[in-house]
């Protein structure tokens, strides 16, 4: 209807056109002005109608677009749903649990939390032509904190024993803990898992395997005379903790994958913009205060401490090879600054030895080993004399205490006294404790509802 609108005004417009053209020839000019009033109101009927065209096929096409992203919207939610009946009955159980309200509130604090550092583990996995789904695993293991610690020793975003760290050289000392280090960690873990797949050939094999050991599941296999998993986990081979870790894990990929069904609500991460993803290494092989080198180089101090979080003390470790990490765009000055031998990176204490006083006691207080200020100040023995100053690194504040080495293992006692608003699920993060071990230690089920007034167990850090 527009469009016959739009050709009969262009019509009359060509008319008019020509009879003001032979107005001109014959020298007619009482009815031109007429002419070219009438002219002009064609001329803006027609905007008028090519404007209303133009806003109708805008919004055929929104509806076009709208239309296209219902169907998607619709294929996923039909897709989400045939694949959680697919699953097995111990992933449909975990599902269940996992998508409650309290559980889901949990899930999107956690997914939010994973932004620092998932651009990170999304590409290393991309590049290791892993299942993208593993960026998932933190979220089960510490719910991607760094500093998370389990009753049983195991530490960092990937939960390292001590005694499996080796193989991916990563170093505890009394300068450091890797198993804080979310890149090192990262990449170590990956490996593990890769060695697992490639050694076991399953994937759910191959995660049991990174929960309770490749050994260990090496040896359920054989006894049970079967790698299917789900036999193994039906039949009582398995300890409880593997036995739901599988499930588990696959419940909340799941879930998560599935966001917008299960109405979850958390970012997505930009590998272009995170910190996490645009940084540089410089290898250092002496003492470095980050406070300082941040101030040197006008980078923000707790940016250095993001990039560096093994460090006890935010000072690098004088005898051994670090990696420091920095922004992208500071390395070339960052990396002079280091070229100065004469720029000092690192303060000192500086301390006159009176009676009484040993270097046991020095190193104690200040929180430094012996050796280290025997370094510092050349000393080739352990005796001091009164009178004599020593130079004592700064790596603390020791007014404060703060910096202490990280604690060895976690006891359930403490009391905490539940208020209106208290589940397990946002206490264990208030805690830094996986839901379950809560639950555990409190007798409890995960969606249990807390009775207000009453106490229950809370983790206590013990050095």
């Amino acid at each position: 209807m527009i469009n016959k609108s739009i050709n009969k005004h262009l019509l009359i417009k060509i008319f008019l056109y020509a009879i003001l053209s032979m107005c001109a020839c014959f020298k007619i000019t009482s009815q031109e002005g007429e002419i070219q009033s009438e002219i002009q109101n064609i001329e803006k009927q027609e905007e008028i109608l090519q404007q209303e065209v133009e806003l109708i096929q805008e919004v055929g096409l929104s509806q076009e677009v709208e239309k296209i992203v219902q169907e998607i919207q619709i294929e996923k939610k039909n897709n989400a749903e045939e694949e959680a009946k697919n699953f097995h009955p111990l992933v449909q159980k975990q599902i269940e649990q996992y998508t409650s309200n309290f559980a889901k509130d949990w899930l999107n604090t956690v997914m939010t939390e994973s932004l620092k550092y998932r651009a990170f583990v999304q590409k290393t996995l991309e590049k290791n032509n892993m299942p993208k789904n593993l960026q998932y695993l933190p979220v089960i293991e510490s719910s991607y904190k760094i500093s998370a610690l389990s009753k049983s020793g195991a530490y960092g975003m990937w939960q390292f024993m001590k005694n499996s760290i080796a193989p991916f050289n990563i170093r505890i000392n009394s300068w450091m803990d890797e198993r804080k280090d979310p890149w090192l960690t990262t990449k170590a873990a990956i490996k593990k898992l890769k060695e697992n797949y490639d050694y076991l050939g399953s994937w759910e094999l191959a995660l049991a395997a990174y929960n309770c050991g490749l050994g260990a599941m090496t040896r359920t296999i054989k006894k049970a005379g079967s790698s299917d998993f789900w036999y193994l986990a039906e039949k009582g081979f398995l300890k409880t903790e593997t036995k739901n870790y599988v499930p588990k894990f696959l419940a909340i990929s799941h879930i998560l994958d599935n966001k917008d069904f299960y109405g979850l609500d958390f970012p997505e991460p930009n590998e272009e913009t995170d910190n996490c993803t645009n940084f540089e290494e410089i290898p250092v092989k002496r003492s470095i205060d980050l406070g300082i080198l941040a101030e040197k180089s006008d980078i923000e101090k707790e940016l250095l401490t993001f990039y560096n979080p093994s460090l006890y003390y935010n000072v690098t470790p004088p005898d051994t090879t670090y990696n420091l990490r920095i922004p992208k765009e500071k390395k070339e000055e960052v990396q002079t600054l280091l070229a100065s031998s004469n720029l000092p990176l690192i303060k000192y204490h500086v301390y006159t030895v009176k009676s009484g006083d040993s270097l046991y006691a020095l190193s104690k207080h200040y929180e430094i080993p012996v050796s280290e200020i025997q370094k510092v100040n050349k000393l080739s023995g352990t005796i001091i004399k009164i009178g004599q100053k020593l130079m004592i690194p700064a790596i603390k504040d020791v007014a404060k205490f703060t910096g202490a080495k990280q604690p060895e293992k976690v006891v359930f006692n403490g009391k905490h006294k539940v208020t209106e608003k208290d589940t397990l699920w946002n206490l264990s993060l208030k805690y830094n404790v996986q839901v379950e071990v809560l639950a555990e230690e409190n007798n409890m089920k995960i969606d249990d509802i807390l009775r207000i007034g009453s106490e229950i167990k809370v983790p206590i850090i013990e050095l």
